[in-house]
């Protein structure tokens, strides 16, 4: 790709290369008329197409970035602004400093269960959003997920792959892009949907788990694609109580697989349970086996308002009432006359302890 001039359409200047990828390059730009930072984002010609073609291409760009500009949630990277400039398409996006979740994985290797419940959760409330408005992705993996300095994580790229033809065949017969987190009806040719994003999202969470994708990875992408259609993989090895969520995500069947707010709802729940199972190992350290179940109580969530018992007299005061002095004093001393009796308490369960699935969280 030839270097861009410094000024794309008399606004934007480009600074420094941020980070390149399989759809273009990323520059850390200037908005001169708003006078702010941006990241703009030159995407790849394709080769081996003729002009009508990449026309299109470009057409199909412009219309899939209208449509994710009005996708308003913080876990999208907002589109400001799409540009084309001699043949050349620009997105204009937010700038965000942070890497991307494959250079973290590339770098420290797979995520603990709770970390990567924490990331899904956050990239499923994203892609739930985007399908209540129509907007499928289509090209959900790591290298579209960052990872922000302050640990949230965000999904770019929104409609792009469908756009610029990625992973899937064009009319030139070429393949653009991996198939390693393709879903399997994609895959054998079909049209991606709510339900390829699902799987999509799933074979991320494998690979930030597993260290791999759920079809591996292969130069010979054919190869690739073929097992991919097949929709045979092993079972995930290293995520806990994650496992479930992940195998019904990954199923071959898309009316099988949940809904994207199903998805967001259950990695959120297994996040929270994760932050609270590190809250009770860093105050339980050293202490006594009924403090740390004392401690245990605490960090339980609040129920519901609609699940919070009905005030009103205890059940054993309910049946007193009525019964004379006497039937009283009589029914006390007979209760007391039984081995191991609890007069005038309700024996409760002893509290649960740390259940041993949970520290695979922490």
């Amino acid at each position: 790709m030839a270097e861009p001039k410094a000024l794309v359409v008399d606004r934007y200047r480009l600074l420094h290369r941020v980070g390149s990828g399989g759809m273009g390059v990323v520059w850390a730009g200037w908005d001169e008329r708003l006078e702010r930072r941006v990241a703009v984002k030159q995407l790849y010609r394709q080769s081996g197409i003729s002009t009508r073609e990449a026309e299109l291409a470009n057409q199909r760009a412009m219309r899939e970035a209208r449509l994710t500009a009005r996708l308003q949630r913080p876990q999208a990277v907002p589109v400001f602004n799409a540009v084309e400039q001699d043949g050349q398409l620009w997105l204009i996006m937010q700038f965000i400093p942070s890497i991307t979740l494959a250079a973290v994985l590339e770098e420290g290797g797979p995520l603990q269960p709770n970390e990567a419940a924490k990331v899904g959760a956050e990239v499923a409330s994203a892609l739930a959003a985007a399908h209540a408005v129509g907007i499928v992705h289509r090209d959900v993996k790591p290298g579209n997920i960052l990872i922000a300095d302050d640990g949230s994580a965000m999904i770019s790229d929104f409609g792009i792959a469908r756009a610029l033809g990625d992973a899937t065949l064009t009319s030139s017969g070429m393949i653009h892009g991996t198939p390693a987190y393709l879903a399997p009806e994609v895959a054998r040719g079909s049209e991606a949907n709510f339900a390829s994003d699902v799987f999509s999202l799933g074979s991320t969470l494998y690979r930030a788990l597993e260290g791999q994708p759920p079809f591996g990875t292969d130069d010979n992408t054919m190869a690739l694609l073929h097992r991919v259609a097949s929709g045979q993989f092993p079972a995930p090895q290293h995520g806990g109580a994650l496992t479930p969520v992940i195998i019904n995500m990954l199923s071959i069947d898309t009316d099988d697989r949940p809904p994207m707010g199903v998805v967001a709802e259950r990695l959120l729940r297994l996040a929270a349970r994760g932050q609270r199972c590190r809250q009770w190992l860093r105050l339980c350290q050293g202490q006594s086996l009924r403090l740390r179940r004392s401690i245990r109580a605490c960090l339980r969530p609040v129920p519901r308002p609609a699940q919070m018992p009905t005030p009103g007299r205890p059940p054993a005061l309910r049946r007193s009432l009525g019964r004379s002095r006497q039937q009283r004093q009589r029914r006390f001393s007979k209760l007391s006359a039984l081995p191991n009796a609890r007069v005038g308490t309700a024996r409760r369960p002893p509290l649960p302890l740390l259940p041993s699935s949970a520290s695979e969280f922490c």
